[in-house]
């Protein structure tokens, strides 16, 4: 059972929104063409871009659209009219999309030699996989998969059980201040799509106890969420356990075989895990950039990263990338037998079990390996476990997921970034992000950060045993994080 969907988005000057479910060809209206041609030529009235950007809008809209609607399991016409086209445009004017529910959704726009198809194909435990020009759809589909046992859920209370929140751990005062910050959070302050919030979750912990609990309607507890580059710090997690397992050493070279005999060969793990590994890379998440070319254009995404030039000393610069994660990924994966089965039994194991993560998984590349820069889907409650483990430096339960000494260096800050260390970002960075001063100073120095484009943010405080999530698709980043991280301010002077 299909959708084809040509979809049509607002522009200055001219523009309107049509679908057509029922027809076997899309259909343009009167001006987008000519809106598309404008855009391409950097016109005053729409969007400049370029020929190359196309690929990467149509990879990010099929895969978008696949994890959203078949691993999510959240509304097509919502992710696509609310969450995709305003991310894309101008590309909705010509767009083809193709959406076979359960299967797989595919984009390629209309205009003539301009297709640019991007397929994203959907396996059950496995989410949405981007099959690129060049790799086979039967190939990946023929990789052999058995799913990991989920055992039954238990109804103790989170972080162990499935149990509801626990709002009795909440004084009067405390629950009073976050119904009013939740409601802050949840509140759109635009009627422009491309400047709304949307906020799915809001979710507290305080001392192990899973105190605050909320959902955008239409969503709920049960429905897991992409947490884009929160799985960065999703990677260094089982890069740590993979370390207390003794296969792994945090300062040793990492070992990848296209680095051998190469100045690469110095690039030890946690160079690596610090974004300092000294490789060129160019993060941008619109229009061409290495990481929109290795997530929508590359099958083998890991291998593609680490053939990037080497322009730096490792462990000099400070350079944030989606590619390095995955270059861990792919040399983790080397180290269980090359075997992509192996390494989801390893984490699904080592990592998702013992905190009980359920229905969780790292989307992967054609190729095999996780996608560990990017594509982590997880509830709610289970990415607020992830960031209730680092809370409790890697132990839980009393018992260590991950060694106190190699926790303890796998967040130790990075010689290159005082402010970034284990795909975590601390208070103190001021690369990537613009806190006000104000508000930097209300945060204690132990705050530490799990970050995603379109505004996924965990916040972990130690010392205040406060953990704080908010997930959605935001269109205003910076105003996301700084309103998360106010609220979190607030929290820490009642509990």
């Amino acid at each position: 059972m299909g959708d084809t969907t040509h979809g049509l988005v607002p522009i200055p000057i001219r523009g309107h929104i049509g679908t057509n479910k029922h027809m076997n060809t899309p259909y343009t209206a009167k001006y987008a063409p000519l809106a598309l041609v404008m855009a391409l030529v950097g016109a005053p009235s729409a969007q400049a871009i370029t020929l190359a950007d196309i690929p990467a809008g149509t990879g990010y809209a099929a895969q978008d659209l696949c994890t959203r609607t078949m691993q999510s399991l959240d509304d097509f016409e919502r992710v696509k009219k609310a969450y995709v086209m305003p991310k894309v445009t101008p590309l909705p004017l010509v767009w083809w999309i193709n959406n076979q529910v359960g299967k797989q959704v595919s984009v390629q726009t209309v205009v003539p030699f301009l297709s640019n198809k991007r397929t994203a194909i959907y396996r059950r435990n496995l989410g949405c996989t981007m099959v690129p020009p060049g790799t086979s759809e039967a190939a990946v589909r023929a990789q052999s998969f058995k799913p990991t046992a989920v055992p039954l859920p238990s109804q103790q209370a989170w972080p162990e059980g499935e149990g509801a929140v626990e709002s009795s751990q909440l004084s009067a005062d405390q629950a009073s201040l976050l119904s009013s910050q939740s409601a802050e959070l949840f509140k759109e302050t635009s009627s422009k799509p491309e400047e709304k919030q949307n906020t799915f979750a809001l979710l507290v912990a305080h001392d192990g106890h899973l105190v605050y609990e909320q959902y955008a309607p239409g969503y709920k507890r049960s429905q897991a969420q992409l947490g884009w580059s929160m799985t960065k710090s999703v990677t260094a997690l089982i890069a740590g356990i993979m370390a207390t397992d003794g296969r792994i050493s945090l300062d040793a070279p990492v070992g990848l075989p296209l680095w051998a005999n190469s100045p690469k060969a110095a690039i030890t793990w946690k160079q690596l895990l610090d974004m300092a590994p000294g490789l060129a890379w160019t993060e941008e998440y619109t229009g061409a950039s290495d990481t929109t070319e290795m997530l929508f254009s590359q099958g083998d995404q890991g291998g593609w990263a680490a053939n990037k030039p080497l322009t730096a000393a490792p462990g000099t610069v400070f350079n944030y990338s989606t590619g390095f994660p995955t270059i861990a990924m792919l040399r983790m994966k080397q180290l269980l037998g090359n075997n992509h089965q192996a390494l989801y039994d390893y984490y699904q194991q080592r990592l998702f079990a013992p905190l009980g993560i359920r229905q969780g998984v790292i989307e992967s590349d054609a190729s095999g390996t996780p996608a560990g820069g990017a594509r982590g889907v997880l509830r709610p409650v289970d990415w607020l476990r992830l960031g209730q483990l680092v809370a409790q430096n890697g132990q839980w339960q009393n018992k260590p997921v991950i060694d106190q000494a190699i926790f303890d260096r796998l967040l130790a800050p990075s010689n290159a970034n005082l402010g970034y260390g284990g795909y975590v970002w601390r208070v103190n960075d001021t690369t990537r992000t613009n806190i006000p001063d104000a508000l930097r100073q209300r945060l204690p120095a132990d705050l530490l950060t799990f970050r995603g484009v379109m505004g996924q943010i965990m916040v972990i405080v130690p010392s205040h045993k406060l953990v704080v999530l908010r997930m959605g698709v935001s269109f205003d980043m910076p105003k996301t994080l700084t309103n998360v991280l106010s609220a979190t301010a607030d929290m820490l002077d009642q509990f």
